[in-house]
């Protein structure tokens, strides 16, 4: 692994770095890495990257193995569809409560944001990677949503482990270069809302986050040494 050419200085700075570098995948599950290697990176004493290496075996980023080493954890796509569950189960209770609760100019300032959030999606409509920026615009979606009804909270409890659903969104996306396919999805949850359809908007949200049973085994098969 190269040195940082800016090299993060605190234990935070190295904390987050090798969050982002795991839910890219950059750090690919079931990779070895070490103390000693880690330290050397990012130019901090071993005690900061003890400091780290705990922080992300809590958080189960990382698995620690007496004798053996630590390893970048693997993706547990059981634990994944679990979180899956509870992701869509609060999006679906958005979408209704979007329906039920707020009146026609308030429904309407919503579609007005998505549209106009779509509309900036459709630029990455041929993209093979799954860009920032359109990630931003895919997470921003989302939020539109959830905050039109003040459900900030629903999804705070499930941040802790956002980043193992970002991480399979990560391999999900660039393994079946799915961005064509989110930017369709979301433009189905966009016209049930605008028709007023809330059984075909709680569908396609339902289809939408649902991405393991379609690849489970072509992934496995691809990729075994990345999977529990």
């Amino acid at each position: 692994m190269p040195m940082y050419k800016n090299q993060p200085a605190t234990a935070e700075e190295v904390y987050q770095d090798m969050c982002d570098r795991i839910t890219s995948l950059e750090l690919e599950p079931g990779l070895k890495i070490s103390e000693n290697q880690m330290s050397e990176v990012y130019g901090v004493s071993r005690s900061v990257i003890r400091t780290v290496f705990t922080r992300l075996n809590q958080r189960r980023l990382i698995e620690v193995y007496p004798q053996r080493g630590t390893y970048v954890s693997k993706i547990d796509l059981d634990f994944i569809s679990d979180l899956l569950l509870l992701r869509t189960a609060i999006e679906k209770e958005v979408l209704y409560e979007i329906f039920t609760m707020k009146d026609k100019r308030q429904r309407e300032e919503v579609e007005r944001k998505l549209e106009q959030n779509l509309e900036k999606q459709r630029a990455y409509g041929r993209s093979d990677g799954y860009d920032a920026e359109f990630k931003v615009l895919d997470s921003e979606f989302h939020k539109i949503l959830v905050d039109s009804v003040q459900r900030h909270n629903l999804m705070e409890l499930m941040k802790e482990h956002m980043i193992h659903i970002a991480r399979w969104r990560n391999f999900n996306v660039l393994f079946d270069k799915r961005v064509p396919e989110i930017i369709e999805q979301h433009a189905k949850i966009y016209q049930a809302i605008h028709d007023n359809d809330l059984t075909g908007a709680l569908r396609a949200m339902s289809e939408h986050l649902e991405t393991i049973s379609n690849m489970y085994d072509r992934a496995i098969a691809r990729y075994p040494e990345y999977f529990v």
